[in-house]
């Protein structure tokens, strides 16, 4: 069982997913940029900018949360420090604008209230559904746009 300690950057939560910053403090990590998203691993205990946060790298972890046994957990991508199952972080994923986010796993549950840490690299992964075009956009052809109401307008007939 591997603790560490850090100072807090930010006010941190028990059970909180922490990423450690080159300043060599912890704050929530989040799936949004790469550093961010590389886990260092869980709070063990809470606390305020400045104060000592022990870090659970690799081992079992006791949450206050309920998961599905042997449930592999995704860091979120819309809620720092918060970690879930992949079909929430990809159904969240396909709701923003965002290119793509940094797919971390954080752990697995091994009980409906234990999680063993296994922190894994952060992997980009693109979010299908969204795409920018801009007056220099080229070599991207679209057939159709889809409305919110869920009509589509054929590009080939638009004026």
């Amino acid at each position: 069982m591997a603790i560490a300690s850090f100072k807090a950057g930010e006010s941190i939560s028990a059970g909180d997913a922490v990423f450690v910053s080159s300043a060599g403090l912890v704050f929530k990590a989040l799936a949004d940029t790469q550093d961010k998203a590389s886990v260092a691993g869980l709070a063990v205990n809470g606390g305020s900018v400045g104060d000592l946060i022990r870090v659970n790298l690799d081992s079992i972890y006791t949450s206050s949360n309920s998961y599905t046994p042997a449930e592999p957990l995704y860091l979120s991508l819309l809620s720092s420090g918060t970690y879930t199952d992949y079909e929430t972080i990809a159904s969240g994923l396909a709701l923003t604008s965002y290119p793509g986010v940094y797919l971390t796993q954080v752990g697995t549950a091994v009980t409906t209230n234990k999680i063993s840490v296994e922190v894994s690299l952060p992997a980009f992964i693109l979010n299908p559904t969204s795409v920018l075009l801009l007056e220099s956009s080229a070599g991207i052809t679209i057939d159709a746009i889809l409305q919110e109401d869920g009509s589509t307008i054929n590009t080939e007939n638009a004026a």
